[in-house]
Order: C-alpha cells, then structure tokens, then sequence
C-alpha cells in the first residue's frame, strides 16, 4: 500500500511540473482552458496506439503544443 501511495504521488508531480505556459492575450482564461482541453482530449485520441516503448507523455506534450499553437497560442 506504501508502494502504491509513493507512485501515486510521484506521478502527480510529473503531471504537475512539466506543463509548458501558454499565452493569448485575445483570449479569456475560461475559453483558453477550454481549448486546453480539447487540445489535450485530441492528444489522448492521437497517442493512444502509441507502442510502450515510445516516450508517451513526450509525444502527449508535443500533440498538445502543436495544438494550442494551431488556435493561435504562443507555447512557452
């Protein structure tokens, strides 16, 4: 159980700290994260037959960056 709790918590702060800033001043917070989300649904759907041996959350973070940057983003 000490096991599960430790790579729970370290996955979390994977997640946590390698999100790239994106900006738009055009937009408002609540329609950039809604195209975050799409972005990141889409990045799920296109990486989802990715073999294991591949880097994952790499490939995950680059689909999502191409993504806001296709709505007009700037990926920092």
């Amino acid at each position: 159980m000490r096991m599960l709790c430790m790579g729970v918590l370290l996955a979390l702060l994977a997640a946590c700290s390698g999100t790239p800033t994106v900006v738009n001043p055009g937009k408002t917070p609540a329609e950039a994260r809604a195209d975050y989300d799409a972005c990141r649904a889409g990045a799920a759907v296109a990486i989802a037959l990715t073999p294991r041996d591949k880097d994952v959350d790499e490939m995950r973070q680059k689909a999502i960056d191409e993504c806001m940057k296709s709505k007009g983003y700037t990926v920092k």
